[in-house]
């Protein structure tokens, strides 16, 4: 785009602005275009607005409530409801980006679950806490949703409930004999 043809504000003489004049401005043909194409595109929510509507929707709000709450029409909350039942906080982007792991004692493949001898009893856990993924798995069986366990866990991340599940999913038996364990216990 041409610098020169940025859009100017001209003033006719004598001009004073006391805020309720109009200022006219002039657009060349192509910013016009260009501004046009931009205040058509689609928008989309924040990632907060998306966390906002999941929480809220999770308490029981009504969708509808949600929507002119949050700011996201009903039919992109609906999409969004769609997306998250398939495919978790990852689908609707609500991820934070992987961080490299020092490696020191993560478990190949989960790079925020760890295990370490002599913490949580060497059980894999969410690397720098003491929550064990058997913890997060027991309490998503007795009905505890995604967003429950981050506001339970303030030191949990929405990345380490994907690398948990992960983990549960690749290891069924250690996990199911650790929550015996400590349900016997």
């Amino acid at each position: 785009m041409d610098m020169r043809k940025v859009a100017t504000i001209q003033q006719s003489p004598g001009f004073e602005s006391n805020g309720g004049d109009d200022m006219p401005v002039q657009l060349s043909a192509d910013d016009r275009r260009y501004l046009e194409k931009l205040a058509s595109r689609k928008m989309r929510p924040t990632s907060r607005q998306k966390a906002q509507a999941l929480l809220s929707l999770d308490c029981g709000d009504p969708l509808e409530n949600v929507s002119m709450r949050v700011g996201i029409t009903k039919e992109e909350l609906a999409f969004l409801v769609g997306q998250f039942t398939h495919g978790g906080l990852e689908a609707v982007g609500l991820v934070r980006p992987q961080r490299k792991s020092s490696g020191r004692n993560s478990v190949r493949g989960y790079p925020t679950i760890e295990k370490t001898p002599g913490v949580c009893g060497g059980a894999a856990r969410v690397a720098g806490t003491r929550i064990p993924v058997w913890q997060l798995v027991a309490a998503r069986e007795t009905g505890a949703s995604e967003g429950q366990l981050l506001m339970d866990f303030p030191r949990l991340k929405a990345r380490n409930l994907v690398d948990a599940w992960a983990y549960a999913a690749d290891h069924p038996q250690e996990i199911r004999a650790e929550i015996h364990a400590n349900e016997v216990a």
